[in-house]
């Protein structure tokens, strides 16, 4: 694997992009100044752009559904559509270049937090996945059946975004009305009827001819030959997205839309069994979503919506080659969404969201037995079987009322005020409903496994002269955790002079945990000058986070299990039994505590965003080994991190260019993060005191392992041109090397005879990327208008190793490399 020198091409692109127009942060309103009646001499116009897509206020972005379109996004996932975020961070393990044709989205951190501690609203209401959220890997062999189902996400919904009408994004600052959190926001809401007809139909393909991998020397035999069971290696594989959009009017005040769309991908995996030979299996993995919403306007103060939603991903496995049973792994969720919006007389608003949503992961093996003959060892496999079946589910009953009083006038101040809850009842579980059976034989015979197979002169191949050595019984069982939270919040909005304030505290309550978390959210700007040129604020918050399933339930799934030894006669020499006596401990909520810094100034064309964000988060939940080798969870989880985010663009003033538009955006962050969080499954690492830089410390001080990127610079471009109907957008990353804390391999003693393993700094590269999409959406017919789109990821296909082990023994991974989507279309 050759290195590549990334900061020539980043400079000329830095350089290069901004006089060839090109595109932005921004998105732009749409005008169709066409329509059936009108002759095919119609132009249809290109709107104009508007300040969007940005921080438009401190903490929060806004990217509507001009921009979702426009922008580079991938797979359109809501992590692709995050990048352009200088806040966010994505884990070095989520995206590589050996195995793209799983179809998993990334998770993604805000301000180096953990990323299963995220807040995912559609529609207004709470859609997080509270079952495994930390589960952060995937499953694609070996599950497991003393733990909860691995490969899960807080992502309750795997939303593509190109059925939704606008993302908000709060990394900072958050209003009361959000709890549930440590980390950020992110708010989805699903595209509803504007008054337009029409249908839209898309395809998209994406093939491995069309990529660049890059993968270490040692591993190319291997995959090119796909030789991983377990999607390490997918060099064979296609993609292909069908997506609906569709509106229609219902008389004069009822709107129905729909959107509809499947992700698929089909990727070759071989394995060699016990007896080496090769096999090979086409693994299926597919992301459905659903969307439908009935829009109905009452009169011009009252409107109600009723909503669909479905989403799931579902991909096969093989539990290993030695158990060689398919499965099937599913994530996903439906639910039912309702939404009234009233106007009282005074001029408040009244808004009502209620809902019921459904969450599961479930395990679908071929078989729950599997078994290993001693006998048949060089003959045939030794080894078959399944896992058997798992399910864990999260049903939730949600409403959300909320009342926005008039503005109203205080001696001097004017203040707008919120008021609203949040209510949920929340039922889940964990079941297996029949037991999975392990079972190994063993000969009888003295002599070696050909006397065992062939004891009896009969030449017969068969499992000869064996007894039950071994049993182990993963029982039936289910595991159930109802409970309710509740919350209260309320936001003064102050308006006094050159002054504004929000004033707002939440007030959040668990039933399981018995906990009341009080969480202020206080922050103020200044107008320094009156005239919205200089604006500087700043901001001090606290976020209270979730619990999930996991703690529930323990060890209690492996107290169902039995182990069994037998001798030749069938009588048992030895049981052994699990119980789930682990330590019973009262946990308290985790939470964050937020100072924010914020400098906003107007120079000219430009508009710039300077922001500093320190977090302190306490009480994050870990797992503990105690003396006697038992696991409980505490508390003593904790994160610092300091974060530095500029942003520059000119939103307000396009760059006209020979009858093209061009908004340009600059992203820079830089963050440093010290925590606990070193691992994929991170509520399960149990930081022990090591040795770093010539002391002993908590192994909580150490660099972040992951979501740790010291320094970010990005630049995103829109070019518009009306006139072809053409849209060109570019976005260009710099992200430098991580330094991370690995173990050297040696250890100190201290003056007590206490060793402790030595940590080290290891600094990953820099890597520098440019996305590039080129949109052509031409007019066929005087109501018809095609859809071209071509997007390159990697356009210069930079790459860098992302391995942070010590040992010469592991491979390297890389980072992925260039890649093409092709999609087309038609609007009827």
């Amino acid at each position: 694997m050759r290195s590549h020198n990334a900061l020539t091409p980043f400079i000329a692109v830095l350089a290069g992009l901004y006089a060839t127009p090109a595109a932005a942060d921004t998105a732009a309103k749409t005008s169709n100044t066409c329509n059936q009646n009108q002759s095919d001499t119609c132009v249809q116009t290109l709107p104009d752009v508007t300040v969007t897509g940005r921080e438009i206020v401190f903490g929060l972005q806004v990217i509507d559904q001009e921009l979702i379109e426009q922008l580079p996004t991938g797979e359109g996932n809501l992590a692709d559509l995050l990048r352009t975020n200088p806040a966010v961070d994505f884990s070095r393990n989520g995206r590589g270049s050996a195995n793209s044709g799983v179809m998993r989205p990334e998770e993604f951190s805000f301000h180096g937090q953990a990323y299963y501690q995220n807040l995912f609203m559609i529609d207004g209401i709470d859609t997080t996945s509270d079952t495994n959220p930390g589960s952060g890997g995937d499953l694609f062999s070996s599950p497991s059946l003393t733990g909860v189902i691995g490969g899960s996400s807080p992502q309750g919904y795997y939303l593509n975004v190109d059925l939704l009408e606008q993302v908000e994004v709060y990394d900072s600052n958050v209003p009361a009305s959000f709890g549930g959190f440590t980390g950020g926001v992110v708010s989805a809401k699903v595209k509803r009827y504007d008054g337009n007809d029409f249908v839209d139909l898309r395809y998209g393909i994406q093939r491995d001819e069309w990529e660049s991998f890059h993968i270490d020397e040692r591993d190319q035999e291997e995959f090119d030959t796909a030789d991983s069971h377990s999607a390490e290696y997918t060099p064979i594989y296609r993609k292909d997205n069908y997506t609906l959009s569709a509106q229609q009017g219902i008389g004069e005040d009822t709107g129905l839309t729909l959107g509809v769309s499947r992700r698929t991908s089909s990727f070759l995996q071989s394995y060699s069994d016990g007896l080496d030979r090769l096999h090979r299996v086409y693994y299926n993995d597919r992301i459905n979503n659903l969307h439908a919403k009935l829009d109905h306007r009452w009169h011009e103060r009252l409107h109600t919506s009723f909503s669909l939603r479905h989403s799931d991903r579902s991909h096969d496995g093989l539990t290993s080659t030695r158990y060689d049973d398919m499965f099937t792994k599913s994530h996903g969720g439906w639910g039912l969404g309702g939404n009234l919006e009233y106007t009282l007389d005074s001029g408040a608003r009244f808004n009502l969201d209620m809902a019921m949503d459904r969450m599961s992961d479930e395990l679908d093996s071929g078989s729950n037995l599997f078994t290993r003959h001693e006998s048949l060892e060089g003959i045939l496999p030794t080894q078959s079987g399944g896992y058997g079946d798992t399910t864990q589910r999260q049903t939730a009953f949600s409403l959300s009322p909320e009342l926005e009083l008039a503005p109203m006038s205080w001696g001097s101040s004017r203040h707008n005020l919120i008021v609203g809850g949040d209510l949920k009842y929340t039922e889940s579980f964990y079941e297996r409903p029949e037991g999975a059976f392990f079972r190994e034989y063993s000969c009888l015979s003295d002599s070696d496994i050909n006397g065992c197979i062939d004891q009896n002169g009969s030449g017969d191949s068969d499992f000869g002269d064996e007894y039950l050595a071994r049993a182990f019984d993963y029982g039936a069982g289910k595991v159930s955790l109802d409970y309710t939270t509740a919350a209260l919040y309320v936001d003064d909005h102050i308006e006094q002079g050159n002054w504004q304030f929000r004033l707002g505290l939440r007030a959040d309550y668990n039933s399981w945990l018995e906990n009341l978390d009080m969480a202020p959210r206080l922050s103020a700007t200044w107008d320094s000058f009156g005239d919205g040129s200089t604006r500087l604020m700043a901001g001090a918050n606290r976020y209270y986070g979730r619990s999930f399933l996991r703690y529930a339930i323990n060890d209690v799934i492996k107290s169902w299990n039995t182990l069994t030894f037998y001798d030749t006669n069938g009588n048992i020499t030895r049981e052994t039994t699990y119980d789930d006596s682990s330590r019973n401990n009262s946990l308290a909520t985790p939470y964050s505590d937020e100072l924010m810094l914020g400098w906003a100034q107007r120079m000219g064309p430009f508009n710039s965003h300077l922001k500093f964000v320190h977090r302190a988060s306490r009480d994050s939940i870990r797992r503990i080994e105690d003396g006697d080798g038992k696991y409980y969870y505490d508390n003593s989880g904790r994160n610092d991190t300091d974060s530095l985010t500029w942003t520059l663009d000119h939103a307000d003033h396009p760059l006209k260019l020979a009858g093209s538009e061009t908004i340009t955006s600059l992203s820079v962050g830089w963050k440093q993060t010290e925590t606990d969080l070193q691992s994929d499954d991170a509520y399960d690492q149990e930081p022990e005191p090591v040795y770093y830089e010539g002391r002993v410390i908590d192994g909580s001080e150490l660099p972040a392992w992951d979501y740790n990127i010291p320094l970010n610079i990005s630049l995103s471009t829109q070019t518009r041109v009306p006139h072809w109907h053409l849209t060109w957008s570019n976005f260009v990353s710099l992200r430098s090397g991580s330094t991370i804390a690995r173990d050297s391999g040696d250890s100190y003693t201290d003056s007590n005879g206490n060793r402790y393993d030595v940590y080290e700094d290891y600094t990953l590269a820099d890597l520098v990327t440019l996305d590039t999409k080129v949109l052509w959406k031409p007019r066929l017919w005087s109501s018809q208008q095609g859809y071209m789109m071509i997007e390159v990821s990697n356009l210069f296909d930079q790459s860098i190793s992302t391995k942070t082990s010590r040992f010469d023994s592991i491979s390297d991974s890389y980072t992925p490399g260039r890649k093409v989507w092709l999609e087309v279309g038609m609007r009827f």
